[in-house]
C-alpha cells in the first residue's frame, strides 16, 4: 500500500497533465490493479461462508485504510 500511496503523493504534487503527473497515476494504475488482481485470487480459495466472510473483512479494511491515507495525501 505504501507505493500506491507514495505515486498518488507525487501524481498530486506534479503539475497538472504533466508527464510526471501521468506516469505516477499510471503507477498507482498499476499498484492498485496488482492489488485487485492478487485478491482475485485468494478470494478463489475462500472455501466456504466463514473463509469468505473473514476474507471479506480483510479486504474491506485494506480498502478503508487505503480511502485514509489516500484522503490525507489529497487533503495536504
Amino acid at each position: 500500500m505504501s507505493m500506491l500511496i507514495t505515486y498518488i503523493k507525487r501524481a498530486e504534487e506534479a503539475p497538472s497533465l504533466s508527464r510526471e503527473q501521468l506516469r505516477n497515476e499510471a503507477n498507482a494504475y498499476g499498484n492498485l490493479r496488482a492489488t485487485i488482481m492478487a485478491w482475485d485470487s485468494l478470494a478463489k480459495d475462500s472455501r466456504n461462508k466463514t473463509d469468505w466472510n473473514n476474507f471479506a473483512k480483510y479486504v474491506l479494511k485494506e480498502v478503508q485504510e487505503m480511502a485514509e491515507k489516500i484522503k490525507e495525501v489529497e487533503n495536504k
